[in-house]
């Protein structure tokens, strides 16, 4: 971070000048507006000087629109962190720079000085940018505040050959790795059985390759072998492993020409971390505001990343980068390795308010006070796994389960209303992963985390929930002590131990809705 003083301002777009230009005729009027447009998106230029030596500068669009508002001006001192050069290829001087080099400023990284600051680098970077103050076209964040609301599993972006892509979970990465490790070595093995194990050789001048002849043709080459002076052994030695070495390379090279004729040279798989976080409010904040949201996928994340970050804790990020921004989520991306999450101690996370909601397992019984489109996480027996199908250029896949929990309250019916949840997956029919829920489910207590609620069937009165890649499930006896689901989870496990009849008519009821349904 430095301070920085506006020295010069070299081009000042002028908008309002534009706007109040007469549109009297149609032609003059569709210019005015192309003109107008072409005014606002380009980038203002001025002088900024550190006291020594001064160089331009090019703004972005939010902070030309602050120049064009007079809200910058000669003589004002900025705070500049993040900034990056422009038309520089390495060490020059100033002089020679002039009119070449410049400076690229970003509003997320741009903040007012002090008049009485002094100029040159910061000994102190100041308090980071508040969350709700990024700009979504303003450039990387270099340092803001926020609080982890959900940290969701990692997932794996493969780039196929012909520029597509395809996502997938930990799970389904773990299975497609495995397809392509036995489709290489099918490949591998039928070049190798193809391969001429012949002990010959193109330089059959060599003594090598002549004792080589002498024992295929020899009756005992044991004999032979024994009578060899400690020469012709060196000899004989050196000439297998040059023969070894060539059939090496041709078996290499002949499998690697395979692989690329079969598109399986390599994967180009990356993994990424989505972590939504919200913007925090001080306690001692005089406006209530809405808190905003945002969205970060971390790219390649370390492993450092992945074990320490925590939901329900407050992190000072930087090296954010906004990508866009829809409504009231921001979605910004980083790097794993150029990204630092330090958190923020105990006693200064107390002066904000809370933002975080603890995850907890749903009931079926209560799963109407989820609103739709949320998010939730759930443990119930697993009645029915359905298969596969094609629908809509779509791969889809239903589960049904019930945790019991309406017929457990002695104050619920004992009807078979509302107590089934429908969960559906779906992913592209490009891809060729089998199916996401497991067959082996059928008949388990199992805990899903982040599926997403869906609109209620109200024909077969049952809830609809839908299955992402972000979302995961557990076995029981797999989950851990600590998690919110083990409870709901043994709860269930222990309420289908003795309801054995409710189960089978529960699952009677699944198989005539997926007949109903044709499939």
């Amino acid at each position: 971070m430095m301070v920085l003083c506006i020295s010069a301002i070299y081009s000042h777009p002028d908008v309002h000048k534009l706007e109040a230009v007469g549109t009297d005729e149609n032609e003059n009027s569709i210019k005015n507006k192309s003109l107008l447009a072409a005014k606002r998106n380009m980038p203002a230029h001025i002088e900024l000087t550190d006291g020594w030596y001064a160089l331009e500068a090019s703004l972005d669009v939010a902070l030309s629109e602050q120049l064009q508002k007079r809200k910058l001006f000669i003589g004002q001192k900025l705070r500049i962190w993040g900034a990056s050069l422009c038309g520089w290829t390495g060490p020059v001087s100033f002089h020679e720079a002039s009119g070449t080099v410049k400076l690229m400023v970003h509003v997320n990284g741009s903040y007012r000085a002090r008049w009485d600051d002094p100029l040159g680098f910061c000994k102190h970077v100041g308090p980071p940018l508040a969350f709700k103050c990024i700009k979504a076209s303003g450039g990387r964040v270099p340092r803001t505040l926020v609080g982890v609301a959900r940290i969701y599993p990692v997932l794996y972006k493969e780039r196929l050959p012909d520029g597509s892509s395809i996502v997938r979970s930990e799970r389904m990465e773990r299975k497609a790795l495995q397809l392509y490790h036995q489709r290489v070595s099918k490949i591998a093995e039928d070049i190798m059985s193809e391969q001429d194990e012949n002990c010959a050789s193109t330089d059959d001048s060599e003594e090598g390759a002549k004792i080589c002849k002498m024992l295929e043709q020899a009756a005992e080459p044991e004999v032979m072998m024994a009578g060899l002076t400690s020469e012709q052994m060196i000899s004989f030695s050196s000439y297998q492993a040059k023969q070894k070495e060539a059939r090496q390379n041709e078996v290499a090279k002949k499998v690697e020409n395979a692989l690329e004729v079969a598109g399986l040279s390599s994967r180009d798989v990356t993994p990424f971390l989505k972590v939504r976080v919200t913007g925090l409010a001080h306690k001692i904040s005089a406006t209530k505001t809405i808190n905003k949201e945002g969205l970060i996928t971390i790219w390649n994340p370390t492993e450092k990343q992945k074990a320490d970050l925590v939901e329900g804790q407050v992190y000072i990020a930087t090296g954010l980068l906004p990508s866009a921004h829809c409504t009231n989520i921001l979605y910004l991306h980083a790097r794993g390795s150029s990204t630092m999450w330090k958190p923020l101690a105990s006693a200064q996370a107390a002066d904000f308010q809370p933002f975080f909601t603890p995850r907890k397992a749903v009931e079926l019984s209560l799963i109407g006070e989820v609103p739709l489109a949320s998010e939730f996480d759930i443990a119930g027996v697993v009645l029915h796994v359905g298969d596969v199908y094609l629908c809509s250029n779509q791969k889809r896949q239903w589960l049904f389960l019930t945790d019991g929990s309406k017929f457990i309250s002695a104050s619920q019916s004992t009807d078979q209303d509302d107590c089934l949840l429908a969960v559906s997956f779906s992913c592209s029919s490009a891809s060729d992963d089998g199916a996401f829920f497991s067959y082996a489910l059928s008949g388990n207590t199992v805990g899903f985390s982040n599926l997403v609620k869906r609109q209620k069937d109200q024909t077969r009165r049952i809830w609809v929930a839908e299955a992402t890649q972000s979302s995961t499930y557990t076995l029981s006896h797999e989950i851990s002590k600590k998690s919110h689901l083990k409870e709901a989870a043994t709860c269930a496990e222990k309420w289908a131990s003795s309801s054995f009849d409710k189960i089978q008519q529960l699952k009677e009821r699944v198989l005539c809705i997926i007949g109903d349904s044709g499939g």
